[in-house]
């Protein structure tokens, strides 16, 4: 069982609900009288199907926001027999600093960043083999990511998102300062020999351009309760507009202020966050038992 696995049978051992996995563990069954509720993957039986698929599409989650005006990352959907001209001018556009991304991936899986012409090209037709629509979206300079996930128009928690970037100290190597920073990520990683060299003091290094808790990054709690309302005012209208029940909606802070919705995601995964923070499991616990206990009106 993964962590959010255990997390839900241990809320289900509590609450008297029967708890199995079906599926090579992909399905999890609640079964309480002559209820059955079923989790697939991380998705709850809460959001109706429409709404689902619109959070879990990057471009139409981008139509639906940009039709209600939430500010949104710029996005341009790409087929297959796509016009190169449109490419190249939407690039053009940006200096060819572009994002190139499947339109159904999860934990920033499928997501690449490429600043020449010829890259973004071979991106685009890889992806393409194996997709029916990808998005093509400008690279925008971010400063940090926040992850608000809601329930029933309530935002249950907000957090932030540090990517793992270390600092060189003259003594450590890379591997050592990624441990530092996140062991239960890093600690399962091959230290190649790109790791094993040691930074000169204050010498930086990015181990991932992206935000995600799956890929090294680490998750923190807000001090700025002002801003944290900003992050859950914007997060609140997105599920209300997309009418979503439980979703976590992620918000990116640009470095000149701005926020703009990343995406939104109508499977709520917590397995990291209930690892990489102190009191994570006990957050994660607390949301996951909401969410059952409406699953089975208690």
């Amino acid at each position: 069982m993964n962590n959010v696995q255990k997390i839900i049978k241990e809320i289900c051992d509590e609450l008297d609900i029967k708890f199995s996995l079906i599926s090579q563990n992909w399905i999890m069954v609640l079964e309480q009288e002559e209820k059955i509720k079923y989790v697939v993957g991380y998705k709850f039986p809460l959001n109706d199907q429409a709404s689902g698929k619109i959070c879990d599409d990057k471009y139409a989650l981008y139509e639906v926001l940009k039709k209600f005006n939430i500010p949104i990352i710029e996005h341009y959907i790409i087929h297959k027999n796509y016009d190169k001209k449109q490419i190249i001018e939407n690039c053009n556009n940006y200096n060819n600093d572009m994002v190139i991304k499947t339109n159904l991936g999860t934990c920033g899986n499928g997501v690449y960043h490429k600043i020449n012409t010829e890259e973004i090209f071979n991106t685009i037709d890889n992806l393409l083999i194996d997709n029916i629509s990808i998005s093509l979206c400008p690279y925008y300079d971010i400063k940090t990511e926040y992850r608000t996930i809601v329930l029933n128009n309530e935002a249950e928690l907000v957090y932030g998102k540090i990517k793992p970037i270390v600092y060189g100290d003259g003594i450590k190597t890379i591997y050592e300062l990624l441990l530092d920073f996140n062991k239960s990520y890093f600690e399962n990683i091959e230290c190649i020999d790109e790791l094993k060299k040691v930074l000169k003091k204050d010498e930086v290094y990015e181990y991932n351009w992206q935000f995600n808790l799956s890929k090294g990054a680490m998750p923190f709690i807000l001090e700025d309760k002002t801003f944290e309302t900003q992050i859950r005012d914007i997060a609140i209208k997105v599920s209300k507009i997309l009418g979503v029940k439980f979703a976590s909606i992620d918000i990116i802070e640009l470095t000149n202020g701005n926020l703009l919705v990343l995406e939104a995601n109508s499977g709520v995964m917590m397995s990291n966050f209930s690892v990489d923070l102190a009191n994570g499991k006990d957050i994660a616990k607390s949301i996951y038992t909401k969410v059952i206990k409406e699953l089975f009106n208690k």
